[in-house]
């Protein structure tokens, strides 16, 4: 009687296991969850294996896609034979995972946001430029973008922000700084503290960074 009952069960389970692998596979869901809640979605689909459906109860403990971290398995076993119907979300779900950690920004730093993309200015001073005309610091993502633009439409170079012609000229940069300097611009004078310093005039570079900081 004993006997008969395990082979009894046993058939039940795997019965059940070919229904839930059909279904999972077939595209269905196994669970009913509601299509506007992305959140309660994932949890019911980390319940279970995405493989067979078993359930991470008791002794039973499911791991993982250490690739896309969107589905569990119960083994490794579940995870080959479920590779083929998972492969392609796996594929995409990585690929947003990698570019979530590339492009992901601090908040803010003590240089501020570039005025174009409003994106925090990189520590590195080296990846912004400082346009004399208007005392604005662009990153250099906007500036490539804007050179390659006027490039291709044969455009006259300008500055991003108050859109006058762009000078390279160090003469004309200086006077363009000097009238920022004379409006009280702090990030110009600040500059221009840095112009002397480079010159080997360090009173000058001092006097011109004490107003600034002031």
């Amino acid at each position: 009687g004993i006997l008969m009952l395990q082979v009894i069960l046993g058939g039940v389970v795997t019965i059940f296991r070919i229904l839930m692998i059909t279904k999972r596979w077939g595209g269905g869901e196994i669970f009913t969850m509601s299509a506007n809640k992305g959140a309660s979605e994932a949890e019911g689909r980390n319940a279970y294996c995405a493989a067979c459906g078993i359930a991470e109860i008791d002794n039973i403990l499911l791991n993982e896609c250490n690739h896309c971290n969107s589905v569990r398995y119960c083994g490794v076993q579940c995870q080959k034979e479920h590779r083929p119907w998972h492969k392609e979300e796996c594929k995409n779900r990585a690929a947003e995972l990698r570019d979530e950690l590339l492009f992901k920004q601090p908040e803010s730093s003590h240089h501020g946001d570039c005025p174009i993309c409003c994106l925090p200015l990189s520590l590195d001073t080296r990846k912004a430029t400082l346009f004399s005309c208007c005392s604005k610091v662009i990153c250099d993502g906007c500036d490539y973008a804007n050179q390659i633009r006027e490039f291709e439409g044969s455009l006259q170079p300008k500055c991003l922000f108050c859109r006058l012609p762009r000078t390279l000229l160090s003469q004309e940069i200086e006077l363009n700084l000097m009238r920022r300097v004379e409006a009280e611009d702090p990030v110009a004078t600040s500059q221009m503290g840095e112009i002397h310093y480079d010159k080997g005039d360090y009173d000058g570079a001092f006097q011109y960074w004490t107003k600034a900081a002031g």
